[in-house]
């Protein structure tokens, strides 16, 4: 190669290295937030970012015609920093339907406001672009190089896969397949907030349901209301309500903030009867729901599930939901965290969201990562996939880390709220308990006829923030005042949107545990499908 040729060889690669930085930029400006909990989190970030703009390498030789393809998203860089570092968040699923769905007035309006630091964004795709095309056309990657590249993309791949599979319970490893990094990374994070915004049909609010003209008693003052659904989750396996067991540090480390209710019933033992109860009210041959009520009540709502679509949240603006096996087996609930954490610093000032979580849902070894594995044996170590009562120790050890997962999960949520400056109210509770081969009967699980106490008995649980405390204080009051008294799933409607100050019609201050009315009521368990009920306190 002569003095010439290697000179400009020696100003591609460094005019390639500064275009792949730039695109790379994103996904650095994600570390100074706190979506990335340590060096595991980065690690997997920026490993996952880096492969995915490695991989088209391997289809487009070309390395000119390569960065050139890449124009779109480069421009999309600065805007997609600076809000990352604004918001302490990702642009997310709230953020980007607000700009789909704002007009050109409204938009030329905003990008006005940005003064001089609007024309650093033409600016640096010029800057790009000149780059790009001072590139060698000629720059090719041979054959042997695109193999070599595409062994380097996968190798890593199917480690992480591997190592996901047999040592994922035992050690907490770099989660650089979790849905939580692939929503982070840039450009993988935009790509699935633009899918989510746009892929659901647009649902009209309400839908299917009754309306019961939900009204906010304070106007628009701000607000923010979370509801978080945990699945098969026993209130005496919590170590805040006296469980031998610490299954609970972060909770516990809340101290007087967090009010824990210990007389809590559900309405069913399986999912698919007891949700309702919890989000929605019978109002006359139909129901009302939570999440179009709190939009008539001047809300942004959002719906992120881990679990299967749900009709009840078919009218929030925010939808994200487990949709296929894959979802089911291998994403953990921290993967609705970024969505979670997004939406809450973008969606505006009045905001209501329901978090469903996958929980203590059976198969228990998929539920909790090698961080929540505090107790073993596990079925797993135990080379169990179906328990029988002689492995009751190992499923408890199993159940209880699933345990100690939800508190974590819990714990990052509500170190979110704790920075609002805006009044802020979690609620938590789980649809229903489960069975963990506790007397005689030597039941496991959940959803088999003949409901019992122990897939009944669910933990309620509200946090408050100072500013939360200070402006509502005979809420708080009545909350203290409940605690002790027994509450059921029918009257969480009521209870979330006394919590959120919002009125409606047919509304019953003594159906609310927020409320210094409250009267507990009668407390009905279904005993099978489409079948009778009896009374929680009958059960066994």
């Amino acid at each position: 190669m002569s003095w010439t040729a290697s000179v400009a060889a020696r100003s591609d690669a460094l005019k390639a290295l500064l275009l792949a930085a730039w695109l790379w930029l994103p996904s650095w400006a994600v570390l100074n937030t706190d979506h990335v909990q340590g060096a595991s989190d980065a690690l997997a970030l920026l490993a996952f970012s880096l492969l995915l703009l490695a991989a088209p390498l391997v289809l487009v030789p070309g390395v000119r015609r390569y960065f050139l393809l890449w124009t779109p998203l480069a421009l999309l860089v600065g805007p997609y920093c600076y809000l990352t570092l604004a918001y302490g968040s990702v642009p997310g699923d709230a953020l980007l339907s607000s700009a789909l769905n704002t007009g050109l007035a409204m938009s030329a309006q905003v990008l006005a406001s940005f003064g001089w630091k609007l024309w650093l964004v033409p600016l640096s795709l010029l800057l790009y672009l000149w780059l790009a095309f001072s590139i060698s056309p000629g720059w090719r990657l041979d054959t042997a190089a695109r193999k070599r590249l595409l062994a380097c993309c996968l190798m890593p791949v199917m480690l992480a896969l591997v190592a996901r599979q047999a040592v994922g319970h035992a050690v907490r490893l770099p989660p650089l397949l979790e849905q939580s990094t692939i929503n982070l990374a840039f450009p993988s994070g935009l790509a699935a907030s633009l899918w989510r915004v746009t892929g659901y049909e647009r649902a009209i609010a309400g839908a299917g349901f009754a309306s019961v003209q939900g009204r906010s008693s304070v106007g628009d003052a701000p607000m923010l209301v979370v509801l978080v659904v945990g699945e098969s989750l026993r209130s005496d396996h919590l170590g805040i309500n006296g469980y031998a067991r610490n299954t609970t540090p972060g909770l516990a480390a809340l101290g007087p903030q967090l009010l824990s209710f210990p007389d809590v019933a559900s309405t069913a033992n399986w999912t698919g009867y007891a949700m309702p109860a919890i989000v929605s009210h019978a109002t006359g041959k139909q129901r009302a729901t939570l999440v179009p009520t709190f939009r008539e009540a001047g809300f942004r709502t959002a719906w992120l599930s881990n679990q299967e679509v749900s009709v009840y949240g078919a009218s929030a603006e925010v939808r994200e939901y487990a949709r296929n096996s894959m979802d089911f087996h291998l994403r953990t609930d921290d993967n609705l965290l970024p969505m979670f954490t997004s939406f809450v610093r973008q969606a505006g000032p009045r905001q209501f969201l329901v978090l469903h979580m996958i929980g203590s849902h059976i198969p228990y070894e998929e539920r909790y990562s090698g961080a929540s594995r505090v107790f073993h044996p596990t079925l797993s170590d135990a080379g169990v996939d179906n328990p029988l009562p002689k492995n009751k120790a190992e499923a408890i050890n199993s159940y209880d880390n699933t345990v100690v997962e939800t508190d974590r999960f819990l714990a990052r949520m509500i170190a979110v709220l704790q920075a609002e400056q805006r009044p802020a109210v979690l609620v938590f509770t789980s649809d229903h308990g489960e069975n963990l081969f506790d007397d005689q009967r030597q039941l496991f699980m959940h959803a088999q006829p003949g409901p019992t106490r122990y897939d009944t008995h669910v933990p309620l649980l509200v946090w408050m923030n100072a500013p939360y405390r200070q402006a509502y204080p005979a809420v708080v009051a009545a909350l203290q005042a409940n605690r002790a008294k027994p509450v059921g799933h029918a009257s969480m409607f009521a209870s979330v949107l006394e919590l959120g100050a919002v009125a409606w019609q047919g509304s019953d201050a003594r159906a609310s545990f927020a409320s210094p009315m409250y009267q507990p009521g009668p407390r009905p368990v279904t005993l099978e499908l489409s079948g009778p009920s009896a009374p929680y306190e009958s059960l066994k």
